[in-house]
């Protein structure tokens, strides 16, 4: 055999061997600790923007850290065609402290519930959730945003 035909049978044999790896189908894009004055709730939110096709019956799913707890909270949506990012929110959080890092991951479930994909982040407060309103600054129940005077 020639010394061309070796290099290029070697060449091909390397590259169908590059796509052993884990594939990424989603990437974090953005997120962060909200706090609601209004109805002074705090919560997490996190944004997974999709970078391929999402296989057939996936699930997207974040996990929040709940704070002080040592628990972690599931939050997932199911795929959804032509959606190209996905925002997960956690429900309402207490106990949060300026400094403490809260981690979330974001991950993709195949339709048997294996992961297929995980990325990775943390989101720290800048307060103590303790020095915003404890009370809502509105009526929740009402529209227009009606100011609830005691509570200012």
């Amino acid at each position: 055999m020639t010394k061309a035909f070796c290099l290029m049978l070697f060449s091909i044999i390397l590259a169908s061997c590059g796509n052993s790896g884990p594939k990424d189908y989603m990437k974090i894009a953005g997120g962060g600790l909200t706090f609601n004055y209004r109805y002074s709730q705090a919560t997490m939110v996190i944004v997974g923007r999709q970078v391929s096709p999402l296989p057939e019956g996936s699930i997207v799913e974040a996990l929040f850290d709940i704070p002080g707890t040592g628990k972690r909270e599931a939050v997932s949506h199911l795929r959804m065609l032509g959606k190209l990012s996905y925002k997960l929110e956690s429900s309402v959080l207490q106990n949060i402290k300026k400094g403490e890092a809260l981690n979330v991951t974001l991950r993709v479930l195949d339709a048997s519930g294996h992961e297929i994909d995980r990325d990775e982040t943390s989101f720290t407060s800048d307060i103590d959730q303790d020095s915003l309103p404890s009370k809502p600054l509105v009526e929740p129940d009402k529209p227009n945003y009606i100011p609830k005077l005691e509570n200012l």
